[in-house]
């Protein structure tokens, strides 16, 4: 008997097997997927679908305990959808996939990142929090100041979204002008049998428009990757820490290379600033060295968190900026840091986000400012800038 019939006796076939359905988008995900229930009750994830849109889906695989669909047609489309404004825009392993809301306009982004933000402050239950309008992002286009390429020597550009099919681009209109020049420049290049990749499938190389030229397989250190909203998220910090008395002890995680330890380091007289990689560590400690005392350590080690903070004593001001995992060792910082007032938490991850701020909110501290920044026009990426208070 064929395995597919004997998975069916058993109440389990396999989806290479299924008939594709109609359905409608109920909602979106935090990747930017169109959530879609099947007939019979089961939830898929159809990527290049919007709110309330209605498709035909094939069914393509399983993610977990949910089914993942493709488009075969769009049944019923939104009426705001508008010609995308890239020849490598798709969902197939011949598309980058790499800027999935690139089909709607704007202003449709924008409000669809608000309502996920919402969803997620209703679901904390804190009614004083003060919610800002978001900061949208000056220009939708042009905005990206460093991206990562991928190379196997003949072509050069973006894994596709889900495999590892290395799509050619040819151009990348979320470039910034320069980084889209050093692209075309390296297109030039090619076929590079210097760029083939030896133990790997391929090999990097890194763009970042205050460099000279590319980095070819040398990790960069971190910065952010929109530089008119970075200053917006650095203003913004300047104005919630100015009530703040610049002799308060003041303490950050995640400090990364100094984007916001120099706007720390212009209003506080000292900053105990937190980062665990080295090379970030480096260009931290040549940040005004006379207010800026920096620790090396690896904040997701709960007994080296432990072991540090017993020895600090009257913070009042805890700054952090952590990666999407968010502040996983958080306890310690909570229950041992007591003079502690005031949280100021920039996020990328509102569901690591929403974690932390639970527990925050269970020992003493409200919400009070909740300010949302876009940074990755044409995806569902969203900055979210915030401020608790000990009530």
């Amino acid at each position: 008997m064929p395995r597919h019939r004997r998975a069916a006796k058993k109440g389990n076939v396999s989806f290479k097997h299924e008939a594709a359905f109609e359905g409608r988008v109920r909602d979106l995900t935090s990747d930017g997927r169109g959530v879609v229930s099947h007939p019979d009750g089961r939830t898929f994830f159809v990527p290049g679908l919007w709110l309330d849109e209605v498709a035909e889906i094939r069914v393509v695989g399983r993610q977990g305990k949910v089914g993942l669909g493709q488009v075969i047609t769009l049944k019923k489309a939104d009426p705001q959808r508008r010609e995308v404004p890239c020849r490598h825009h798709g969902y197939s392993p011949n598309h980058c996939g790499g800027c999935p809301w690139m089909f709607m306009p704007y202003e449709a982004q924008g409000a669809a990142k608000l309502r996920r933000l919402q969803s997620t402050l209703e679901s904390l239950g804190d009614s004083s929090t003060r919610l800002d309008g978001l900061l949208a992002a000056p220009e939708e286009l042009g905005y990206r100041n460093r991206a990562q390429l991928k190379t196997d020597g003949s072509k050069l550009g973006y894994v596709a979204a889900g495999t590892r099919t290395l799509v050619d681009i040819t151009d990348c209109p979320i470039l910034t002008a320069s980084n889209g020049e050093t692209l075309t420049s390296l297109r030039k290049a090619l076929p590079n049998p210097t760029w083939r990749a030896r133990k790997q499938e391929w090999q990097t190389i890194d763009l970042d428009d205050t460099l000279k030229g590319p980095s070819l397989n040398q990790r960069l250190p971190f910065r952010q990757g929109n530089t008119q909203q970075n200053v917006v998220m650095r203003e913004w910090l300047a104005q919630a820490i100015a009530p703040i008395p610049p002799d308060a002890p003041v303490l950050e995680l995640f400090a990364g290379s100094g984007n916001f330890t120099e706007v720390l380091a212009a209003h506080f007289a000292t900053v105990v600033a937190v980062e665990g990689d080295q090379s970030a560590l480096q260009q931290l400690s040549r940040l005004v060295p006379d207010r800026v005392q920096t620790h090396a350590l690896n904040l997701f080690s709960l007994p080296a968190v432990e072991a540090w903070i017993s020895e600090r004593q009257g913070i009042r001001v805890l700054v952090l900026d952590p990666p999407r995992e968010g502040l996983k060792v958080r306890v310690p910082f909570i229950k041992q840091l007591t003079e502690l007032e005031m949280v100021i938490y920039v996020t990328c991850d509102l569901a690591t986000w929403a974690r932390d701020c639970k527990d925050f909110l269970e020992q003493g501290f409200r919400l009070t400012r909740v300010t949302p920044l876009d940074l990755f026009p044409q995806t569902p990426h969203l900055e979210v800038l915030s401020v608790l208070t000990r009530a």
